[in-house]
């Protein structure tokens, strides 16, 4: 009989130990959310006062942007048009919101000296991560050309493909 009496003490002790052991491990999860929450409030109290938190962290805005149309387009060929395919999404890194008005009025300015510019160039222009850049670098100086200032100040390839 003790044995069966330290059988049914055990068999009853089992499940009120998993039991606690779940509960622990879900106040230890708790707690630490609790304290990753708070600590992140904290970062952005500290952001809003115009604090820096760490030594040489910079404070940049959120850019503002403008999204054009995804272009698709012929790629050059040695003779004329060729059989590869380009699509770009394209985003207008702007200076300033206030600029955004001009922007608006001259897109379909925009889209076609996006166009005549996206298909002027060849494959082997749009190969490589350079030729990418030079493509931003001319995309920057037809657009502020035409808005009549530099009211862009970047590129943003929202889609890239050529096929």
């Amino acid at each position: 009989m003790p044995e069966e009496e330290t059988k049914e003490k055990k068999s009853s002790r089992r499940p009120v130990l998993i039991i606690g052991i779940v509960v622990i491990l879900l106040l230890a999860g708790g707690g630490f959310a609790g304290w990753t929450l708070l600590k992140s409030n904290g970062a952005d109290e500290t952001a809003q006062s115009g604090e820096v938190s760490e030594p040489g962290a910079s404070q940049e805005a959120v850019p503002v942007t403008y999204t054009l149309n995804t272009y698709i387009v012929n790629l050059m060929g040695n003779s004329g048009m060729s059989n590869r395919y380009l699509k770009v999404g394209v985003l207008l890194g702007i200076s300033d919101a206030s600029h955004i008005p001009v922007v608006e009025k001259f897109k379909p300015m925009l889209d076609d000296a996006a166009l005549i510019l996206l298909s002027s160039k060849t494959y082997n222009d749009l190969a490589t991560v350079e030729g990418k850049i030079v493509l931003k670098q001319e995309f920057i100086s037809r657009v502020n050309q035409i808005l009549g200032g530099n009211m862009v100040n970047k590129i943003y390839f929202s889609e890239f493909v050529v096929q």
